[in-house]
């Protein structure tokens, strides 16, 4: 999961189709987005960002598995 705290955002803040129009994107581009098959412009980045009322940086953290441990 690329972005697991947009998406959790996202979840809690209302369908992926009323944040679409509230960018001013297509369903279709945020889900290619959400996906990771296209890339977030900085200005959607920003829009989003304040829509959701969440740190920019914190919404677009790439979730990171923990290191395997050696047994």
């Amino acid at each position: 999961m690329k972005f697991a705290h947009l998406l959790w955002a996202i979840e809690n803040w209302g369908p992926h189709y009323r944040l679409a129009h509230e960018i001013g994107r297509s369903e279709a581009r945020l889900s290619r987005c959400l996906s990771g098959r296209e890339d977030f412009s900085s200005e959607e980045r920003s829009a989003i960002a304040s829509i959701l009322g969440f740190p920019l940086e914190w919404l677009f953290e790439e979730a990171m598995p923990p290191a395997k441990k050696l047994v």
